[in-house]
């Protein structure tokens, strides 16, 4: 009924192999969500930002945000599910991450650390390289 054909070793893997290149870039194109962003505080879904805090203190709620912070910035609030977020903070800022699953790696302008308060579940606070 159907016959194999020998060209078909090469054109089917080239064809294969040509959709998986032209889905390559829609993939990694990152989707900027749904949601609100006030000075440096951002509230919504699957957004992806850097923001200068400016001298205003980070907020972060909502839920699989990737946002880096950078600029002056004199503490962090994140409530939410699944946010990633990176920061570079004031020496003793605080530091307050609530919810689960959000991952929040901190640098400090200078020494020392953050005061940090954590609850939830599974959230990690970590300080960058």
């Amino acid at each position: 009924m159907f016959r194999y054909h020998a060209a078909a070793k090469y054109v089917l893997p080239a064809f294969a192999a040509s959709l998986a290149l032209a889905a390559t870039p829609l993939a990694a194109q990152r989707n900027n969500g749904t949601g609100t962003r006030d000075g440096a505080a951002v509230s919504g879904v699957d957004q992806a930002h850097q923001i200068d805090c400016g001298g205003q203190p980070a907020e972060v709620s909502g839920s699989d945000n990737h946002i880096d912070f950078v600029g002056d910035c004199p503490g962090l609030t994140v409530n939410g599910v699944g946010n990633q977020i990176s920061i570079t903070l004031r020496p003793g800022a605080p530091l307050t991450v609530s919810g689960v699953d959000n991952v929040v790696t901190w640098r400090i302008a200078g020494k020392g650390k953050p005061r940090l308060a954590v609850s939830g579940v599974d959230n990690q606070v970590r300080p960058g390289r």
